[in-house]
């Protein structure tokens, strides 16, 4: 692995888990690790564009759930096929797929992987309530033994579909500064 100067100054921030049932998830983790309370998502090409798959146009959707901050833990359960998740669940079944790490540029970030040989997976952007926010999986399984993800938060969060559990008061999470 190349010295990559954008990558090394994001912060590690999520570990993705993909799981078969979200709600058993949400029950099960919060149980065994006092996890919670969960923010809810469902990301479909109705709210993030131009999601990507191998290079080419997707058209799937995933439910998440987000808790935490030391890492992030981020439950993940697919909708439709032809995925970067349904690889990892083919191969492995289902458990840690991902590492994500925070970073400032996801454009420059990713150019930067791309140059130094490392294949971009699947992709999306603009989940954020302006329109922002980029997520891409890289396929660094060779050199670090699992797949990253490079995350650019949006600038301000949409409302989350869902809280769990139900009632749950959630902090709204800090702003990311803009650079």
């Amino acid at each position: 692995m190349l010295p990559l100067p954008l990558l090394a100054s994001g912060t590690l921030m999520q570990v993705g888990v993909v799981v078969p049932d979200l709600d058993a998830a949400l029950e099960r983790y919060s149980t065994a690790f006092g996890l919670g309370p969960w923010i809810g998502f469902r990301l479909t090409p109705d709210n993030v564009r131009d999601l990507t798959y191998r290079g080419r146009a997707a058209d799937y959707g995933i439910d998440i759930a987000l808790t935490g901050t030391g890492p992030q833990i981020e439950l993940i359960q697919v909708r439709g096929e032809n995925t970067l998740y349904h690889e990892f669940i083919d191969r492995h079944g289902y458990g840690i797929q991902h590492l994500g790490v925070k970073v400032d540029d996801a454009v420059a970030t990713t150019d930067e992987l791309v140059a130094a040989g490392y294949e971009v997976l699947q992709s999306g952007h603009g989940y954020g309530s302006n329109g922002d926010g980029r997520f891409v999986y890289f396929d660094t399984v060779a050199d670090l033994g699992w797949i990253l993800e490079i995350i650019q938060p949006p600038a301000v969060r949409r409302e989350p579909d869902f809280v769990w559990p139900r009632g749950a008061n959630v902090p709204a999470p800090p702003t990311p500064p803009r650079i």
